[in-house]
């Protein structure tokens, strides 16, 4: 799960994206208004930019947690509490969205983060004796 769960989170984030682009015509109205300055007040526009820029936010905490799963055979927890500090909100401000894909993503995330900690405390054995005394 440890390698598995970063790659959902970037296919989520895909998701995300796809969706941004599809359920939008900002992109081309912003575009056609030179881009400069051409959100602000319009609140339509506001929502989706933020939306899709969000996204790279997601995007972000993918890659960054797969590289760290990558380099230490771990998955940082706060992978999964950055996912529910995200999903839990979003869920009660806005019930019919991809919140639920956060939230089971980062129960997931701290249930891996969990096991790879506990199986990090069996496989390494506590010394009780010091590099000092190993030397001497």
């Amino acid at each position: 799960m440890t390698r598995l769960i970063p790659r959902l989170v970037i296919g989520l984030t895909a998701v995300h994206f796809v969706v941004a682009l599809i359920a939008s015509n900002t992109f081309g109205d912003v575009a056609r208004d030179g881009f400069w300055n051409a959100v602000p007040g319009r609140p339509q526009r506001e929502y989706e930019m933020w939306f899709f820029l969000a996204g790279f936010g997601l995007l972000a905490l993918g890659t960054l947690s797969q590289r760290i799963a990558r380099d230490t055979g771990r998955l940082p927890a706060q992978l999964g509490w950055y996912l529910l500090a995200i999903g839990v909100p979003l869920q009660i401000l806005y019930p019919v969205s991809g919140a639920p894909g956060l939230i089971v993503l980062g129960v997931l995330a701290l249930i891996a983060a969990r096991r790879d900690s506990a199986g990090k405390s069996r496989r390494t054995p506590r010394s009780t004796t010091t590099d000092r005394e190993q030397c001497s």
